[in-house]
């Protein structure tokens, strides 16, 4: 049992978050979520955001976290790229590596460093750890409350990638990594003070699966009155898909679609277009491209590509979480046909606000469907907006990431005896 001190953050907290990359990208689910719930706590709190940057800093990504109100470290990490079977040959070492490839990938003994000296020059108050991978870092945090935000159970996914894959290789570095990283999760989060989940659903993992009871829930959300501002023209027979995808659990999502969902809907009507909004496809993906299937790379401003569209699909088959992309659909009022793991972790009504299909020959009937019967549309559109609007607007959540950082310097003072 701990307690909640109400004046804690009465004062201004000094905060080192350390991640992946600069969230100001907002290129993908986790760099929006990142930056919508901690960019309002960068002038009432000091925060020194460390990241370990993949690739080239972009400079404009830097001044819109400084203009925020962050105080900026990055530590650079090198790209790196390589023909399929390097890579699968570079995967052979890591079958024998304790920790899971996608923390090895992240481990740095430069960033290690730079974080070792931080805190060395510093007096924080709490670390916060905005992704679960990077508390591979906790054995060098020493004495200073510790919160991670996770983004997914994270051994879920290379679970699901072990069920779905057929490829033998595949199949057993999806085995590897799903035990290797419950071994993780389960060791590294009961060493935190406090986490949160983007679920309900997930934080139930977490205690019963890892017995750590102090998580709380902070869900997904979306800005809405970004979407407002946009005035829809949709194609009557275009499909869309977003999603980062140099992530394998998109790439599953739009290969099976492809291959097993979108042939049927071109048999009844050859019309439809499907778009694949995201960044960095990789070149064996775009290979499926042809006069229906388009792939858009890295865009600027998602809105111009929603307002086209007729419907979104999520044929997530391996994901964990929930999903950014359902609730901006909802916002840009674009009806959402998803599978139930795709749609996992939000408060959706099936034939309310959102439509649910699981087998490829009901994925694609139900995206026929919608495509034909503007009444069903209109009435799944007005339904999810007001979801949105009455639960998931970033105003609305993210001061929940201020009672988390209470509760988790709380329990580090109780446990201490300050």
């Amino acid at each position: 049992m701990f307690f909640v001190f109400k004046n804690i953050l009465e004062e201004k907290l000094r905060i080192l978050v350390i991640d992946e990359w600069l969230p100001s990208v907002c290129n993908s689910g986790k760099s929006i979520r990142s930056f919508e719930l901690l960019a309002p706590f960068a002038r009432r709190h000091s925060i020194t955001y460390a990241v370990n940057q993949l690739g080239e800093i972009q400079h404009e990504h830097l001044q819109k976290m400084q203009d925020a109100g962050f105080n900026v470290i990055c530590v650079p990490r090198p790209l790196h790229y390589g023909s399929v079977p390097a890579i699968l040959f570079g995967a052979i070492p890591a079958l024998f590596d304790p920790l899971p490839i996608s923390v090895r990938r992240h481990t740095s003994k430069k960033f290690a460093d730079t974080i070792k000296q931080l805190l060395a020059n510093n007096k924080f108050d709490i670390v916060h750890i905005e992704w679960s991978n990077y508390a591979v870092y906790l054995e060098i945090i020493r004495n200073i409350p510790t919160f991670a935000c996770t983004h997914n159970v994270e051994y879920l996914s290379w679970k699901r990638f072990f069920d779905t894959t057929k490829n033998p290789v595949k199949k057993l570095l999806g085995l590897h990594e799903w035990k290797k990283m419950y071994r993780f999760e389960k060791n590294i989060y009961p060493k935190l003070d406090y986490i949160s989940t983007v679920s309900e659903e997930d934080a139930q993992i977490v205690r019963s699966e890892f017995g750590m009871e102090r998580v709380c829930v902070i869900p997904n959300g979306v800005a809405i009155s970004y979407y407002d501002k946009i005035k829809n023209t949709p194609q009557p027979a275009k499909i869309v898909y977003c999603g980062s995808m140099d992530a394998f659990i998109n790439q599953d999502a739009v290969v099976y679609f492809l291959r097993e969902i979108f042939p049927l809907i071109l048999a009844a009507n050859p019309a439809v277009k499907f778009q694949v909004i995201g960044r960095n496809p990789p070149n064996w993906i775009l290979k499926f491209g042809s006069d229906n299937v388009s792939f858009t790379g890295s865009v600027n401003d998602v809105r111009a590509q929603l307002k086209e569209a007729a419907l979104e699909v999520v044929p997530l088959r391996i994901a964990g979480g929930s999903r950014l992309k359902i609730l901006e659909a909802f916002a840009a009022r674009l009806p959402v046909l998803s599978t139930t793991i795709g749609a996992e972790g939000l408060n959706i009504k099936p034939h309310e606000n959102i439509e649910i299909a699981d087998t490829p020959k009901d994925f694609a009937a139900k995206c026929i469907e919608l495509l034909e019967n503007q009444a069903l549309r209109d009435k799944l559109i007005a339904n999810a907006r007001q979801t949105v609007e009455e639960q998931y607007d970033w105003s609305r959540i993210f001061p929940l990431v201020e009672s988390a950082w209470n509760q988790a310097i709380a329990f580090h003072r109780e446990q201490h005896g300050e």
